[in-house]
């Protein structure tokens, strides 16, 4: 994650759910500290209406077998993630294998290499 000459951007999905784990003023100052370069350089990235629909294409072709996992925000978060990643051709690290080996084999566009 560190290699130099990447240029690293971070989705408007995670700042949300950073800004939503804010409880104290600490992390708070941390996840500005965190954002301020991103937001600085335009480099949240951002989805659109066509996003959203292809997302919506996306969850109807899933298995019935995901039906609960469809109405987790957590899911759902990381698909707009992954939408997010494609739109502008990055490879996507997580920790998250669970939900990304599924959001994967349904978008086959997606590059994601775990950590």
């Amino acid at each position: 994650l560190q290699l130099r000459g990447t240029v690293k951007y971070i989705s408007a999905i995670t700042l949300m759910e950073l800004w939503a784990g804010t409880r104290i003023n600490k992390a708070e100052r941390l996840v500005r500290q965190l954002q301020k370069p991103y937001v600085d350089a335009s480099r949240v990235v951002t989805l659109d209406a066509n996003h959203y629909i292809a997302m919506g294409h996306f969850f109807a072709g899933l298995s019935r077998q995901y039906d609960t996992l469809v109405k987790m925000a957590g899911f759902v978060n990381d698909v707009q993630i992954a939408f997010g990643a494609i739109s502008i051709g990055a490879l996507l690290y997580t920790k998250d294998k669970d939900h990304f080996n599924i959001i994967k084999n349904g978008l086959k566009a997606l590059k994601v290499e775990y950590v």
